[in-house]
């Protein structure tokens, strides 16, 4: 009697398949603060902390790294009322 190995070729292969693509999700995420010219300031009364964006405490949706909530950057969208 022989068992059925659970892991057959065409999961091994999908499972492989799908793992460049998850990767590649992770990066999209989030752009390097540079490219959406992130500034550790306000701007025009607009700053991180009243972003639709920002992830308290230090965080960004989009942006990379540590973000002050008192920074600004070209992302910046205004959290809903």
């Amino acid at each position: 009697m022989s068992m059925k190995n659970p892991l057959d070729r065409r999961t091994v292969l999908i499972a492989a398949a799908s793992i460049p693509l998850m990767t590649m999700g992770a990066r999209a995420a989030g752009l390097p603060p540079a490219a959406v010219s992130y500034q550790a300031t306000p701007k025009d009364g607009k700053k991180c902390s009243d972003c639709n964006l920002f992830i308290a405490p230090k965080a960004c949706k989009s942006v990379t790294g540590e973000i002050s909530p008192e920074g600004y950057c070209k992302l910046w969208v205004k959290k809903p009322a």
